[in-house]
């Protein structure tokens, strides 16, 4: 029997939750590459001073979904794979933790790992820091076979999972001919000076799914967090097509797998209302994530018996 382990963020489910989960990601040398005791201090001011804030939008949208959904993608996923293998979830910032994960398959007698961080295009931020986490409990065991997913972005299936949902979401709002805009988690622009190969990718896996829909798009970054990161930032990029009367555009959120508060929040609560209301863009909307989609599914599992 082989493990796979799916590995993403985490959320949290109360406000004294969020405030650890924010503590543990900035706590992060990927996340915040400081020495310790800087990352220790920045972690508890920003997890203090943030977390109410937060938790008033995580409210606004119901709660963070990405915990029920990595699990329902896990159930299902594990029907999909049958018995040959046991499927299992992981956290970076919050409970299962990876150690504890890698752990638990070694206690029911599985030594073949395959591990798939839940991010499409590869980052320094994320997918590295999964990795090093990762490598620092597979140390620990000598006999331990590990297969590392370091992103997914450009393979057959991701590009119809996305291209699936745009036409079927196209059909069913009786959109005609929109423009794409690939709405993508933005990271700071001294991640690409150090090799981060993150924003190509985004750009890649966005002309291919355009391509497959045959639409025009444009590729745009959210939710940055300082004026130093990646652009151009969506709302300009809406602002632009404004200007040349563009009046039919879908919004996808193509660095996630799942909803979260990137898109149910920043999306939906602050990047639309500000096209709609500020810009006159009557016409725009954006494709939302399945939970456990049978496209995506059919994904990991290609994923998974590939290795």
């Amino acid at each position: 029997m082989k493990g796979v382990l799916l590995v993403n963020m985490g959320g949290a489910n109360s406000p004294a939750e969020l405030k650890l989960f924010l503590a543990r990601m900035f706590n992060d040398p990927y996340i915040l590459p400081f020495g310790k005791l800087g990352r220790n201090l920045l972690s508890f001011i920003i997890s203090n001073t943030r977390y109410k804030k937060s938790w008033k939008k995580y409210e606004l949208i119901g709660g963070s979904p990405i915990i029920d959904a990595t699990k329902k993608t896990v159930e299902k996923l594990q029907l999909s794979l049958g018995s040959q293998y046991r499927v299992q979830m992981a956290f970076s910032y919050s409970q299962p933790f990876i150690k504890d994960s890698i752990t638990d398959f070694i206690n029911v007698g599985i030594n073949e790992i395959i591990i798939i961080p839940l991010y499409p295009q590869a980052s320094l931020s994320t997918t590295s820091s999964v990795e090093a986490d990762a490598k620092n409990t597979i140390s620990q065991f000598a006999d331990l076979k590990v297969s590392f997913i370091r992103e997914f972005y450009k393979h057959q299936d991701f590009i119809a999972f996305w291209s699936n949902l745009i036409l079927k979401h196209i059909k069913e709002k009786n959109i005609a001919k929109p423009v794409l805009v690939f709405s993508a988690h933005s990271i700071p622009e001294s991640l690409v000076a150090k090799g981060d190969t993150y924003a190509e990718a985004i750009k890649t896996s966005s002309r291919l799914i355009a391509e497959k829909c045959s639409l025009e798009y444009k590729v745009a970054f959210q939710s940055g967090m300082g004026k130093n990161w990646l652009k151009p930032v969506s709302q300009e990029i809406l602002k632009q097509l404004a200007t040349e009367q563009v009046n039919e555009i879908l919004l996808i959120p193509i660095s996630f797998v799942n909803e979260n508060l990137e898109t149910l929040y920043d999306i939906d609560k602050e990047i639309i209302p500000y096209a709609k209301e500020v810009l006159g863009i009557k016409n725009i909307s954006k494709v939302e994530i399945p939970v456990a989609n049978d496209d995506f599914i059919k994904l990991l599992k290609s994923i998974v018996e590939d290795c």
